[in-house]
């Protein structure tokens, strides 16, 4: 998990990961369906299976997408791989 300031980083570091093939999940903390009925946005969280973690580091280390993601997996997100 990786976490970013604003919808269009959140974005950009899904975008790089979907292009490397690797699931992304965007998640507002704190928000719930505010962010869809208001467009409120207070930080974004992105996950990825916790088995696509090294390979999503990698790419955006390679990027120079900022933070790297950290080691810890999202119970509710399954992995697809």
């Amino acid at each position: 998990m990786t976490n970013v300031t604003t919808e269009v980083e959140a974005d950009i570091v899904s975008g790089l990961l979907e292009q490397g093939h690797i699931p992304a999940q965007k998640a507002y903390p704190g928000l719930g369906n505010l962010k869809a009925a208001y467009g409120i946005v207070n930080g974004v969280e992105i996950y990825v299976p916790e088995d696509c973690l090294k390979h999503a580091k990698e790419i955006l280390a390679a990027e120079g997408a900022g933070n790297a993601l950290d080691d810890t997996p999202d119970p509710d997100i399954e992995s697809d791989h």
